[in-house]
């Protein structure tokens, strides 16, 4: 059997995870990404001059901005910035929908499961824009 050595860069979209205090350079280092759009879900991004999408109103909205990504390969890198702001929509999403005073009281854990399984629809959205070969930031 034998097996063959292969060397060199081999280009794939990266997923990338950006975490520090606010104002150490998230964004403006984000926006060093290759043809860069942004989700830009707390205004952070309005400083750079950088393509961007409607700031997301809601949890549907901002589903429907990464498949508007995924159906268009409008750019080369995805950013959502911020995705503490996404996760806030996405509890609003369930509170309003579930007609729930707060994302975490009773229930032994139900509320965080169903906030976990919208965060999951997210996460599988991105990974399907990363397998067409968009940069996830």
């Amino acid at each position: 059997m034998g097996f063959q050595i292969k060397s060199g860069v081999i280009p794939k979209a990266q997923k990338v995870i950006l975490y520090g205090v606010e104002g150490i350079g998230k964004t403006t280092f984000a926006s060093q990404f290759p043809d860069p759009l942004f989700i830009d879900t707390e205004d952070s991004s309005l400083y750079l001059n950088v393509k961007r999408l409607d700031k997301p109103t809601s949890w549907t909205m901002l589903l429907q901005e990464v498949d508007f990504v995924k159906q268009n390969r409008p750019c080369r890198t995805l950013i959502i910035d911020t995705m503490d702001w996404g996760e806030d929509l996405a509890k609003r999403h369930l509170m309003e929908q579930n007609h729930w005073q707060a994302i975490d009281s009773t229930g032994y854990g139900t509320r965080y499961v169903a906030l976990a399984n919208e965060i999951g629809k997210l996460l599988n959205l991105l990974s399907e824009v990363i397998e067409l070969g968009i940069n996830v930031v």
